[in-house]
This record gives C-alpha cells, sequence and structure tokens, in this order.
C-alpha cells in the first residue's frame, strides 16, 4: 500500500485535493491518499492554495479519527511548522509556500490551536525565525489596527486562531524582537511597508498595555 501512495503523482493529485469529499471521492478515500498529499506539498509545488489541503482535515471531521491517526497528523504539522519557521525564505524548502502566514493559516484551518506553534516562535532563537517575523510585520502589520485581526480569505472560520495571532503579534516581547530584527530588513521591493507596519503594532501594543497612571 505505501508503495502504491508513492508512485502517485503528486501533480495529478491536486485536483482531487481541492474537492475531495465534496465532488470527488469518501472520506475514506481522502484519508487512504492523505499521506501521499502531505508528503507532495512539503516537496513539490501546488496549483492551489495549500490551505484548500489543510482545511480539508476539518471538512473530514480529523478529530474523530482513530487516535492513532490523530497524534500522527499532529506530529506532522508540528514538524512541518518547525521545518518552515527554520527555514527563509520558506519557499525554498517548501515551494507551495511564499510566507509564514501560509503556514500558520494552513495550521489554522485544521481547527488546531494557534498558540503552542507561536510559543514555538517565541522560543525559536534562529535567524530565520526572526527574519519571518520582519517579513509578517512588513507584508500585514497594518492589518491589525484599530483591534482588528485577520478576518478574511481562509482566516474567515478560524477567528480563535486569529485572536490567539493578534495576541502574540501585538504583545510586549513580540514587539521588543521586531525591535530587536530591523537590521533583518530586505530590499526586496516591500521594505518601504515596514516602518507604517510597525507603527501600527507598537500603537496597538500601547493601547493594550497602558501607563500605569500611579506610578
Amino acid at each position: 500500500m505505501a508503495s502504491a501512495l508513492r508512485e502517485l503523482n503528486f501533480a495529478d493529485m491536486a485536483d482531487f485535493s481541492f474537492s475531495a469529499m465534496t465532488t470527488q471521492g469518501t472520506i475514506n478515500d481522502y484519508r487512504y491518499l492523505l499521506p501521499r498529499l502531505f508528503q507532495g506539498i512539503t516537496e513539490e509545488e501546488y496549483t492551489y492554495n495549500p490551505e484548500i489541503l489543510f482545511g480539508k482535515l476539518e471538512y473530514a471531521k480529523w478529530m474523530t479519527w482513530p487516535e492513532d491517526e490523530i497524534a500522527s497528523i499532529k506530529t506532522y504539522v508540528g514538524a512541518f511548522w518547525l521545518e518552515g519557521l527554520n527555514n527563509f525564505p520558506i519557499n525554498e524548502r517548501f515551494p507551495g509556500f511564499y510566507e509564514i502566514e501560509t503556514l500558520l493559516s494552513c495550521i489554522a484551518v485544521t481547527g488546531l490551536s494557534l498558540e503552542p506553534y507561536l510559543q514555538q516562535w517565541t522560543d525559536s532563537k534562529v535567524k530565520a525565525a526572526d527574519e519571518h517575523l520582519i517579513q509578517f510585520v512588513t507584508m500585514y502589520g497594518e492589518d491589525f489596527s484599530d483591534g482588528r485581526t485577520f478576518q478574511e480569505a481562509f482566516w474567515t472560520k478560524s477567528t480563535a486562531q486569529a485572536n490567539a495571532l493578534r495576541g502574540w503579534l501585538v504583545s510586549s516581547q513580540t514587539i521588543q524582537r521586531v525591535r530587536d530584527s530591523t537590521h533583518l530588513l530586505r530590499n526586496d521591493g516591500f521594505e518601504h511597508l515596514f516602518e507604517p507596519a510597525f507603527a501600527v503594532l507598537q500603537a496597538e501594543n500601547e493601547t493594550s498595555n497602558p501607563p500605569d497612571m500611579l506610578q
């Protein structure tokens, strides 16, 4: 069975991953093909948004599957996250991913809580993790103004995860890490977005943590 799965062409499975259980196949078909889909998304180009593949887990109610299958998926997601976090730019390691936001969104759409993954980001001391943070702030920092967080695209149904991401991003610890990592800002055509984006996050941090007037 394993050898038969390896022989399947990942590119040919893209349409199935998009329409699995809605217009193609059953949950059991999806479960059978999932190991090959997971292998392919880490190694090859993908013609759809990766969130589509990961979002099928929630559709298939994977948290009701046998415990060993649930544990295997959690282990895979955890390893995928750490590998992405430790490699920048991420697309050099995972061709179907262009920013760490995509990987965060993939985790969110599975229904898993983001807090453990964000804590790993906090704990990581590798340069790549700082580079991801600077890029994330540059591209998305302004989306968190006025108490907002991600609410569109693949984050639509991941409210709890989006709120966790906001809380982590505007925390004093993360803000300080951004300050300490500004030297990693790349001249990639988007660098002019960094300062206004970071200013938004700093303002949100100050709003969340007002000074104690009694001190």
